[in-house]
């Protein structure tokens, strides 16, 4: 039994094991303020009878301070005050009336509060976390932590814009309904998206005047109607391919070139709506009303030809002249049913001053110098060049998302889809399998059907029978993109569905307006296999070019009566019109399927591996020797020139020249053919 002591405090805490400063908050409260003892005016001593109940004390709830405070189940209550967007004296007045008692551990204080305006509180809260967010109730920034979907800077401003549902109950704090929020983040990130406005540049149309605007608008609703406008002996095509799309071309072309010729009547030499470093400055000086549309001239022309390349007056040409042609053609029908002469002398002055305008366009490519006229250099691959492409893509560093760039290449070199097109290549375009990939034969061959509404001028589909075959190794690399894509997009989006190359993985129906082939511009030094000029003019639509020249400038071995068959396969594939004779047109029988994929299989169905490419070239009988330093034997070199002339010549006839008579035309086609069959004759011979 201990002897009852009298210690000062100091003494006592020591004896304790508690710091000076906790013993003496803990000394004054009950029940161990009863072990004080007064002596004289101002000092306190201790009974050291208290020593081992307040030991005992401190020991059992410092450890559950410390045990609730490092749970992950628990928040201390000043880290929850933010959570519920609440000041720490508004929860701790809750609490107190009994608030959140259904969810808090209280533990005693061992030590004053560090603020003073929370002096008299005696304890700690802690809040249990499954109650606290029940129902699935979290913070803005726990569930950007929980989802790829989006990131927790962008969900913050969507709350900031109060775009995000909160239920009542919870409407002044930072607490949020999870399952809520992510279901409908797909669709809130297409409606943000939509409504935020282009960053690119300003909005050439929504520069000009009123009147501008409804002459503009006037047009592009009257073509969308499939309104024919016949003026001067031209007349516009009544039906519009991809309407929606060309008529916003339309309407971007038309305002950005009244937006010149406004700028020079104003004196402002730079085009500073679509300059990036001025995106959002509107010179001063520009003034649209200095500008009435049928108010033209030739010095508005001298303005645009001073700045733009011939080309690009050209092209600007064939986008001015229908709408003024359909300005003029009303306004001649307006001045024809008037009363008053003076009317129809106001058009013929303002159709003569449109007229003397639109006459110094360059009208066709022949007007234009061939010096101002740059043609650029096609560049016709190899398939080998084609995979090294593919990895030089892979391989760069600065894209954010090198396999997205890979298979666009892919699928350009090998089913032609057109750079314009890819934006609109849907997933579901291909035939897929129950998991939502693409499917294969038992050959391996996918299936691509292209609708016509995204062709080329809406009238270039796949084969209304065939369809397109997808290669196997292409395939291959769609299904791992699509697994990339797939595991990006998030469980709440359907798989096979959607754009196939979108601008936002999570985003399946929003389509990218287009596709900036940057990275083709990055590689361009690395094509060394290429001559200067060509390395210069290097473009994306490469893929495609190649795609047609592996299938028409291979000479198929394995069966030589497909060589014959591979225009018409070749046409199928880039889903062109077959070129075809009158008399083949009507008189002959289109390839068979079985033809269409054997020319397939022999031209572009090769691996997409540099090593495997050898063995398969080796194999078809297209590479004589797996070493790439061995030279190939000159008889055989000879012998693939001969027939590579002949394959070339016979592509030049294939329908009959103008120079030639039907019988010249006959004659020279077979006696090719037999030259052909001789020199074939005598290599199967000699083997």
């Amino acid at each position: 039994m201990i002897k009852q002591q009298v210690l000062t405090r100091r003494q006592a805490a020591f004896r304790s094991e508690i710091f000076p400063n906790q013993f003496n908050y803990l000394i004054q409260q009950e029940p161990f303020s009863s072990y004080l003892i007064k002596d004289g005016e101002h000092e306190w001593l201790v009974n050291s009878e208290v020593i081992p109940i307040i030991k005992d004390y401190y020991t059992t709830h410092n450890h559950s301070f410390h045990y609730y405070n490092a749970h992950p189940d628990y928040l201390i209550a000043y880290q929850v005050a933010p959570i519920l967007n609440k000041t720490n004296m508004e929860l701790l007045s809750e609490i107190q009336k009994g608030t959140w008692d259904d969810m808090i551990v209280k533990v005693p204080r061992l030590a004053p509060p560090k603020v003073s305006y929370i002096a008299a509180e005696k304890f700690h809260y802690f809040f249990l976390k499954s109650e606290l967010f029940k129902n699935q109730y979290n913070t803005i920034e726990q569930i950007a932590l929980k989802t790829t979907l989006i990131s927790r800077t962008r969900l913050q401003e969507y709350r900031n814009l109060g775009l995000l549902p909160q239920p009542d109950h919870l409407k002044g704090t930072n607490l949020y309904n999870e399952k809520e929020i992510l279901e409908i983040l797909p669709k809130l990130k297409m409606e943000f998206k939509k409504q935020t406005p282009d960053s690119k540049n300003h909005n050439a149309f929504d520069l000009l005047s009123s009147e501008q605007q409804q002459l503009i608008t006037k047009y592009l609703k009257y073509r969308e109607n499939s309104g024919v406008t016949e003026y001067e002996g031209y007349r516009s095509s009544p039906s519009i391919a991809n309407k929606k799309k060309t008529l916003e071309t339309m309407k971007s072309k038309l305002s950005s070139t009244f937006i010149l010729i406004i700028s020079g009547r104003c004196g402002i030499e730079e085009d500073f709506h679509k300059n990036p470093l001025n995106r959002n400055k509107v010179p001063a000086a520009f003034n649209p009303e200095v500008f009435d549309v049928l108010n033209i001239s030739k010095d508005d022309y001298a303005f645009l030809a001073s700045n733009r390349a011939p080309m690009t007056l050209h092209q600007i040409y064939h986008k001015l002249r229908p709408f003024y042609y359909f300005l003029l053609e009303n306004f001649e029908e307006e001045a024809i049913e008037s009363d008053d002469l003076k009317d129809f002398r106001d058009f013929r002055r303002i159709a003569l001053r449109v007229k003397k305008f639109l006459q110094q366009f360059p009208h066709t490519i022949n007007e234009i110098n061939q010096s101002d006229y740059e043609q650029k250099t096609k560049s016709f691959l190899t398939r080998e060049q084609m995979i090294l492409i593919k990895q030089y893509i892979l391989e760069d560093v600065r894209t954010i998302d090198p396999i997205k760039n890979a298979t666009m290449w892919q699928v350009s070199c090998t089913i032609g889809v057109r750079p314009e097109e890819l934006p609109q290549l849907k997933i579901n375009h291909f035939k897929l399998n129950a998991e939502g990939f693409i499917d294969q034969d038992e050959n391996g061959w996918g299936n691509l059907m292209l609708p016509a509404p995204i062709s080329k001028k809406g009238n270039s589909p796949s084969h209304r029978d065939f369809h397109t075959p997808v290669p196997k190794s292409t395939v291959n690399q769609l299904n791992q993109y699509l697994t990339r894509l797939y595991k990006r997009q998030g469980e709440n989006n359907p798989r096979g569905q959607g754009y196939l190359f979108r601008p936002d993985y999570t985003l399946p129906n929003l389509q990218t307006k287009r596709i900036r082939f940057r990275f083709i511009e990055r590689l361009r030094k690395r094509l060394d296999f290429l001559e200067e000029n060509q390395r210069k003019d290097f473009i994306f639509k490469a893929s495609r070019h190649s795609l047609n020249n592996t299938i028409m400038r291979t000479f198929i071995t394995e069966d030589h009566s497909l060589n014959e068959a591979k225009r018409t396969a070749s046409d199928h594939q880039l889903r062109h019109k077959p070129t075809k004779t009158v008399g083949e047109e009507y008189y002959l029988d289109d390839i068979t399927k079985e033809q269409y994929y054997q020319v397939l299989d022999a031209t572009i169905n090769f691996p997409w591996d540099l090593e495997k490419l050898v063995l398969w070239e080796i194999e078809k009988g297209y590479r004589i020797s797996v070493n790439p330093i061995q030279k190939e034997p000159e008889e055989n070199v000879e012998f693939q020139q001969q027939l590579r002339r002949i394959e070339e010549q016979l592509d030049v006839i294939v329908e009959k020249p103008k120079h030639m008579t039907e019988l010249q035309w006959t004659k020279q086609r077979h006696m090719l053919l037999e030259q052909k069959n001789m020199i074939l004759s005598q290599k199967r011979g000699g083997g």
